[in-house]
């Protein structure tokens, strides 16, 4: 086998080189872009009007939102869409509405109000109820929600008045901001872990506070290192494709892969991992994953570990010539 590092066959001695410092265009349609979802619209609809807009073939999203919230929503084309499993673990951010006082069943405005109570709490009261969700949390998602049981969508089932059984979840906040109190209605950033339903959370704190609560408002500010601040509107979008300007705002598909290592290779262990062929590197790595990269920084594929420790093979090759 070779050594991915300098193509020679022998254990590599030379240190592993880092991420490019300057990212690379992507060759082609391939990519993530950040869009800035609308109230109204599911993340699948937005999907299907981001393949109208680029004729892209291949489209798909990480890190769906309810169609009630706006934000962040990643979308990856061509290529970029063989990634978007490694973008959906990301921690999320969010800024949250929530109405005090009156419970719905689907724990945000789209439901029908089941229970309404007056609100007693005060400030101190309310600041002190969202600080004891920080850390890790047992959460339970809501019946109306995507989840599947036996392969049908709870909501799905919630819709037609089935039984729906929802199973707990481990969950995470690491911050819990208020910002505003108008009561009944409250406002607070959330920056949590993946997974995590923000219907769940106020509805969860109107419980805390004895007088219910949902969900008015949601908007995902950030996705992992991905910020509302680069987002495209579709409209934005749309006018990028018909201006020519639109592969100004795709970003390379490694973007999803920035937690792993990196390593360089030749035009010779580059044809080898097209070819599905394993590569051999003396260096020891801890992570499944490793990002080989060309020397020009574009990056040629994802590799996971073969049949033995210091063996590599590919996983998902992304170039396949022009190397």
């Amino acid at each position: 086998m070779t050594c991915i590092l300098c193509g020679a066959a022998h254990a590599c001695p030379l240190p592993v080189r880092e991420t490019p410092v300057v990212p690379v265009a992507p060759r082609g349609l391939n990519g993530i872009f950040i869009l800035d979802k609308p109230a109204g619209k599911s993340s699948h609809s937005v999907v299907a009007a981001v393949r109208k807009i680029s004729g892209a073939g291949r489209v798909g999203h990480a890190g769906t939102l309810d169609p009630m919230a706006t934000g962040v929503l990643l979308v990856c084309v061509g290529q970029g869409a063989r990634v978007s499993e490694y973008l959906i673990d990301h921690d999320k951010q969010y800024r949250a509405r929530v109405r005090l006082g009156s419970e719905t069943d689907t724990y945000d405005a789209t439901g029908a109000v089941v229970a309404e109570r007056a609100v007693a709490a005060t400030p101190a009261q309310i600041e002190t109820a969202l600080a004891g969700f920080l850390g890790k949390q047992t959460q339970l998602p809501p019946a109306y929600s995507a989840i599947k049981q036996a392969g049908v969508p709870l909501y799905k089932l919630a819709r037609r008045g089935q039984a729906v059984e929802t199973q707990a979840r481990a969950v995470e906040f690491f911050a819990l901001t208020l910002r505003e109190i108008a009561l009944p209605e409250i406002e607070f950033d959330v920056h949590c872990s993946k997974g995590t339903y923000i219907r769940s959370l106020a509805h969860d704190l109107g419980a805390r506070l004895g007088c219910g609560a949902h969900l008015t408002a949601l908007r995902r500010t950030a996705s992992g290192a991905f910020p509302l601040a680069r987002a495209l509107t579709l409209e934005q979008l749309r006018d990028a494709f018909a201006h020519g300007t639109a592969m100004q705002h795709l970003l390379p598909l490694d973007h999803a892969l920035t937690h792993l290592p990196a390593v360089t290779v030749d035009a010779s262990a580059a044809q080898a991992i097209v070819n599905g062929k394993a590569l051999a590197c003396g260096r020891a790595f801890t992570a499944p994953l490793l990002r080989a990269y060309l020397p020009n920084g574009e990056c040629l594929a994802l590799l996971e570990r073969g049949a033995t420790p210091h063996a590599w093979k590919p996983r998902k090759v992304f170039l396949v010539s022009d190397f």
